[in-house]
């Protein structure tokens, strides 16, 4: 059922290049219509609740935020009853420009719904919400660092093709290791036995990574979850 998730995301795409050149006007660069659309429906939010609600990362939703203060569209005032916090607000001009991106989506709805009765929109609406709801779950997990189950196996197979490997060539050296013997008490091959010079057990090869090699040979390294410079530094901050 791969294709579901496709075709969302081939409209998520289609949204975004519409809005990428409707909006051009207005100064907004990519996604940042996102971020104006939700400080005018919820002037006064945190702006701390801005990635959890839009699912962005903490970095991204701070630069768009600042973006837009810095366009005049949007100002961040203190509030007493948060400690570490601002408040997001829309400015007039913030407001002004919303009016046109509200039309835009009221638009787009009518005409991407084109076709489909209210029964089979309500319908629709439910099905993506509960689809919406289980990727949500995933996005949580892997934000806090969690790998999914598909990471487990893949690695998994890696190591077993990796242990299969190292004993097919264990199976080979063996009978590598019989022919040069028998080599080496050739006459021909007598004086290499008394040279010191000469290893007569050269080194094969060098252990295998435990996670075998990509495509152009580097070693394949168990996927780490790598914390953000923000995170990074609100565990310095915590563990002081």
């Amino acid at each position: 059922m791969k294709e579901v998730l496709r075709e969302i995301e081939a409209i998520a795409r289609c949204s975004e290049e519409i809005s990428s050149v409707e909006f051009k006007h207005l100064k907004l660069s990519r996604g940042l219509h996102l971020y104006l659309t939700f400080v005018c429906e919820n002037p006064g939010e945190p702006a701390g609740l801005v990635p959890d609600r839009l699912k962005v990362k903490r970095a991204a939703a701070a630069r768009a935020l600042r973006k837009l203060e810095d366009e005049g569209l949007v100002i961040q005032r203190e509030a007493p009853d948060l400690r570490k916090d601002k408040r997001v607000y829309p400015t007039e001009q913030g407001k002004s420009a919303y009016l046109f991106i509200r039309d835009e989506g009221e638009y787009s709805d009518l005409s991407s719904l084109r076709g489909l009765s209210p029964e089979e929109t309500a319908e629709l609406l439910d099905l993506l919400y509960r689809v919406r709801i289980n990727v949500e779950k995933d996005w949580r997990f892997v934000q806090k660092g969690g790998r999914r189950p598909y990471i487990h196996e893949y690695y998994d197979r890696l190591v077993a093709a990796d242990a299969h490997e190292e004993e097919e060539n264990g199976e080979h050296g063996v009978s590598s290791e019989t022919e040069q013997a028998a080599a080496g008490r050739s006459p021909g091959n007598l004086h290499n036995a008394a040279d010191p010079a000469v290893d007569p057990n050269p080194d094969l090869d060098s252990e295998a990574p435990p996670y075998g090699r990509n495509q152009d040979g580097s070693e394949v390294s168990l996927w780490t979850y790598e914390e953000t410079k923000e995170q990074d530094a609100k565990r310095l901050r915590d563990s002081e």
